[in-house]
C-alpha cells in the first residue's frame, strides 16, 4: 500500500495491507481535507486505520502537547485502538501515545502522562479524572475521534462526552463512528460537530457477505452439546461464543471446560487485568475458544476467528450484526452459527427483517456424523505427520511398545490417549428440536405478551406471578429488575419469566416450587432506600 509517509508505509506493509477498506477509502481523503466526519460502518470494516492514518500523518511530533483524543467505550476497545495505532506507527519513533482507562491504579497512566504523549486514547470516565488533575488539557488538541460513539451513549456517557467536547478547543476536528445512528448522537453532531461529512458503508443494515450464517432449533438443555458438535465438524481456529447475561457466559465455560476445550471468558464482572490477560490469550492464539457478553467484546477486532456461535439469540437485532462481525472480517470468510430454541424463535425472525439476510436453517449433527468427520481428520492429520514430519526421536518408544503388543491395539491405544477428556455429562442421539407445529403459537405468545398485563395465568398451576412495588420510576429496565431479582434470589435469569416493568411497579413468574424462596429473599429489604413489598399478582 502506497503512502504518504515512507515510515508509515513500512509498518503498513508489514501489517499485510494491500488497499483500503470501503470506509477507509471514503474517510481518509476527507479527514485529509480536515473536515469533520460522521462514519456509519459496521465493527470488522477497518474503522481505527480510517482515522488514524490521517492523525498520524499530520501530527506535529516535536510537540510536547496533547494533539488527538480518542474516546471508546470500553476498557478493552481503548487497549485495541492503541496497539493499531502503534502498529501502524511501529517505524515512526518519536510517536508516544498513552491508554487511560478505569480499573487500573491510576499512578501507572499518571507517570506515562508525564512522558508528554501526542495521543491519548481512553474510556470518558478516566478521562474526565485526569482532566479535572491537570494531567491531561485539551486546549492544543487538533484532533477528537468518538469512536463507537451510539455503544458510549448506551452506557450512560452522554454527559462526559458533552464535558470533554466542551473541554477542547473551537478549532480541533472531530470525526465520529457509530454502529447505528439514534437521535442522542444527532444531537452532539448538531452541537459539537462543523458541517460533518456523513459517510454511512452500513448498506441498509446488510451483514457481511463473506459470513455464511446457519441457525440450528436445540432445546436450551442442549446447546453445549450442539457447540460441541459444531465445533468438532468445523474445527476453527478461533470461537468467539456470545451470550446475553455474565451468568450464562459463566455456565457456558464451566460446560466447555468439561469438556476438554481450551476456552476462557469475558464478562464486565472480571477484573480489568482479568479480561485483558484473558483478550491477549484468544488474540494471539493461546486460547482457542472465548465466551464473552456483548459488551465486555463490544469493538473487538481480533484477527482469524474463524467462527462466531450465538449460544443466546441477541435481544436485540443490532446486536446480532455486531457479534457476527467479528469474523469474516476484510476479506475473509467465516461462519456464523446462532442456536435457537422454541421461546427465541421471535427474535430471529426480527434479525432477519432487520439484516435484510438470510439465515439458513440447519440441523445439528448427529454423533454418528461427527465421529465420522472427526477420524476423517485425524487420518489426514497422522498421514500429514508421517509425509513431513521427522519422527527419529519416537523409534525407540515404539519398538518397545511393538515388542510385547499387537500393532492394532498400539494405535488404538495411543489415538484413545489423543482424545480431549471429557467430564461432562454425555448427551446421545439427535438434539434437533422440532418447532414447526407450534412455532406460530409462541410467536404469537410473544407479541401478547404485553395484553396479559398482570394477570396471572389462570390455567397454569405450575407457576406463581409476583407484584413489586420497584419499576421505571427508580431507572429500572427489565434487563436491571432481572438482575436484581436473580441476585437476590439466586434465581437463574431463564427462571424469571414473563417480567413486565411499569413505573413505579413491576411483574414476574416464576416455577411455583421457588414460591418461598422468592417471598424469604424479597421481603423486607430495600431497594434505593425504598423498602420493597412483594406479593401475589392479582387475577384479571
Amino acid at each position: 500500500m502506497k503512502y504518504k509517509n515512507k515510515n508509515i508505509e513500512k509498518s503498513l506493509t508489514e501489517m499485510g495491507f494491500e488497499e483500503f477498506t470501503e470506509i477507509q477509502a471514503q474517510c481518509i481523503p476527507v479527514i485529509n481535507e480536515g473536515k469533520d466526519v460522521i462514519g456509519h460502518s459496521q465493527t470488522g470494516t477497518g474503522k481505527t486505520a480510517a482515522f488514524a492514518l490521517p492523525i498520524l500523518e499530520k501530527l506535529d511530533y516535536e510537540s510536547k502537547k496533547i494533539q488527538a483524543i480518542i474516546l471508546c467505550p470500553t476498557r478493552e476497545l481503548a487497549v485495541q485502538v492503541k496497539r493499531e495505532i502503534d502498529k501502524i506507527g511501529k517505524y515512526v519513533h518519536q510517536l508516544k501515545t498513552v491508554c487511560v482507562y478505569g480499573g487500573e491504579p491510576i499512578h501507572r497512566q499518571i507517570q506515562s502522562l508525564k512522558k508528554k504523549p501526542q495521543i491519548i486514547i481512553g474510556t470518558p470516565g478516566r478521562t474526565i479524572d485526569h482532566i479535572n488533575r491537570k494531567l491531561i488539557k485539551l486546549q492544543d488538541v487538533s484532533f477528537v475521534v468518538l469512536d463507537e460513539a451510539d455503544e458510549m451513549l448506551k452506557m450512560g456517557f452522554k454527559e462526559d462526552i458533552e464535558t470533554i467536547l466542551g473541554a477542547t478547543n473551537s478549532t480541533h476536528q472531530t470525526t465520529m463512528f457509530s454502529a447505528t445512528m439514534p437521535r442522542q448522537i444527532l444531537n452532539i453532531t448538531k452541537r459539537y460537530m462543523n458541517d460533518p461529512v456523513h459517510i454511512s458503508v452500513v448498506g441498509d443494515e446488510e451483514t457481511n457477505k463473506d459470513i455464511t450464517q446457519y441457525y440450528y432449533n436445540v432445546k436450551e438443555q442442549n446447546k453445549v452439546e450442539a457447540v460441541s458438535r459444531l465445533l468438532h465438524i468445523y474445527s476453527p481456529d478461533l470461537t468467539l461464543i456470545f451470550c446475553n447475561t455474565k451468568r450464562k457466559v459463566d455456565d457456558v465455560t464451566r460446560e466447555l471446560t468439561k469438556k476438554g476445550y481450551n476456552v476462557d471468558k469475558i464478562h464486565g464482572d472480571l477484573q480489568q487485568t482479568s479480561r485483558l490477560h484473558v483478550l491477549n490469550k484468544f488474540h494471539n492464539g493461546v486460547l482457542d475458544i472465548l465466551v464473552a457478553t456483548d459488551v465486555a467484546a463490544r469493538g473487538l477486532d481480533i484477527k482469524n476467528v474463524g467462527v462466531v456461535i450465538n449460544y443466546d439469540v441477541p435481544e436485540k437485532a443490532e446486536y446480532y450484526v455486531h457479534r457476527i462481525g467479528r469474523t469474516g472480517r476484510i476479506g475473509n470468510k467465516g461462519y456464523s452459527f446462532t442456536l435457537v430454541s422454541r421461546k427465541e424463535m421471535s427474535r430471529l425472525d426480527a434479525i432477519t427483517r432487520f439484516t435484510k439476510s438470510t439465515i439458513k436453517r440447519r440441523n445439528v449433527p448427529t454423533p454418528e456424523k461427527v465421529m465420522i468427520v472427526k477420524q476423517d481428520k485425524e487420518l489426514d492429520e497422522i498421514l500429514e505427520i508421517i509425509k513431513n514430519q521427522n519422527t527419529n526421536t519416537q523409534f525407540e518408544l515404539a519398538n518397545k511398545l511393538l515388542e510385547s503388543q499387537e500393532p492394532l491395539k498400539v494405535i488404538c491405544a495411543l489415538l484413545t490417549k489423543l482424545e480431549k477428556k471429557d467430564t461432562s455429562g454425555k448427551v446421545f442421539g439427535d438434539i434437533n428440536e422440532d418447532v414447526s407445529r407450534k412455532s406460530s403459537n409462541s410467536r404469537g405468545k410473544s407479541s401478547n405478551r404485553n395484553n396479559r398485563g398482570h394477570a396471572q395465568r389462570a390455567n397454569d398451576k405450575d407457576t406463581v406471578r409476583f407484584h413489586i412495588n420497584v419499576g421505571t420510576g427508580m431507572g429500572l429496565t427489565p434487563k436491571k429488575f432481572s438482575e436484581f431479582i436473580t441476585n437476590k434470589t439466586k434465581l437463574r435469569n431463564q427462571q424469571v419469566k414473563e417480567i413486565t416493568v411499569r413505573h413505579s411497579f413491576s411483574f414476574f413468574t416464576v416455577n411455583k416450587k421457588y414460591e418461598k424462596v422468592v417471598f424469604k429473599s424479597l421481603t423486607d429489604i430495600t431497594f434505593q432506600g425504598k423498602k420493597t413489598s412483594i406479593q401475589h399478582a392479582r387475577l384479571r
